[in-house]
């Protein structure tokens, strides 16, 4: 995985030959996940792309998940939750493709982000951009596709108060 990542530039030599001795001098399993933890293997074709369909039914991605350069979700009388504060990124622009019909679509991204949801056409439906103003360097979330009957929401994660334990994201 370590020269995979090298040959495909995603470390420099110097950062390889680190990686490699502390591999080499690992005694337990935690020690060589710690050397690889943000290196996810590359599947030829698929590493960038996350295609979500559901039918009648409800998909989640959510917690520390890995996030590809592109998404494209196509719910049908669903609803769709993407998660993105507690999500590994990879990629200055995230581009999600959404294409729904008669669902929801709810987007949870984290301070600094920025979110554009203008290239979205709508025929019955509403969309919501609660992200706010975006950091310097922060990730670019591109959204773009069709809804029909549907809503899309883009926002931030609500606080959590000390006594309502059960308050969901």
């Amino acid at each position: 995985m370590i020269q995979e990542a090298h040959s495909d530039g995603r470390l420099d030599f110097e950062e390889m030959d680190q990686r490699l001795t502390q591999i080499y001098s690992a005694k337990t399993q935690l020690e060589l996940r710690t050397a690889t933890a943000d290196l996810v293997p590359v599947a030829h074709g698929s590493a960038a792309e996350l295609t979500i369909r559901a039918k009648h039914s409800s998909q989640k991605r959510e917690g520390a998940w890995t996030v590809p350069e592109r998404i494209t979700a196509l719910p049908e009388h669903s609803s769709v939750k993407l998660d993105f504060t507690d999500a590994v990124v990879r990629w200055p622009e995230i581009q999600v493709e959404v294409r729904p019909k008669h669902s929801s679509v709810l987007m949870i991204v984290p301070e600094g982000w920025s979110v554009d949801i203008d290239q979205i056409d709508m025929v019955g439906s509403s969309s919501t951009n609660k992200a706010g103003t975006p950091k310097a360097g922060g990730v670019r979330l591109r959204v773009t596709g069709e809804a029909r009957y549907s809503s899309i929401v883009v926002r931030h994660p609500r606080k959590r108060h000390w006594w309502w334990p059960w308050y969901r994201k």
